[in-house]
């Protein structure tokens, strides 16, 4: 039997309306699986287990995804793009340099470099 005018206006309405409702869900999680995957830090500089000669050093990185971000206990700053630049002191032997950071859903994640001078 085939479809009348009207039946087939009827399918084609159901259809974009089908087609639309996959457009909105479909962007909504894909823009939410940022938020799924947490907090995430990624440590440009310096090597995990390298030397030092002098005795302070720029910690260089980039925090994605983050409410808060500790070196060692104390807070610093990020700038819009999650890139951060924070001096530390090195002392004589094996330094152990603890990077925490958690996001607004309380999950948290933590990097731990070890450099030696």
């Amino acid at each position: 039997m085939p479809f009348t005018r009207t039946q087939l206006i009827r399918n084609l309405k159901i259809g974009i309306i089908v087609l639309a409702a996959l457009i909105i869900v479909g962007y909504g999680v894909w823009r939410s699986l940022d938020y799924a995957r947490g907090p995430s830090i990624t440590i440009f500089q310096p090597v995990n287990g390298s030397a030092m000669s002098s005795s302070t050093m720029d910690i260089i990185g980039r925090a994605d995804r983050i409410n808060s971000l500790t070196i060692n206990g104390q807070a610093i700053s990020l700038d819009e793009q999650g890139n951060f630049k924070e001096t530390v002191i090195v002392f004589p032997g094996v330094n152990m340099i603890t990077l925490s950071a958690s996001d607004q859903f309380g999950r948290a994640t933590e990097k731990l470099l070890e450099v030696a001078r």
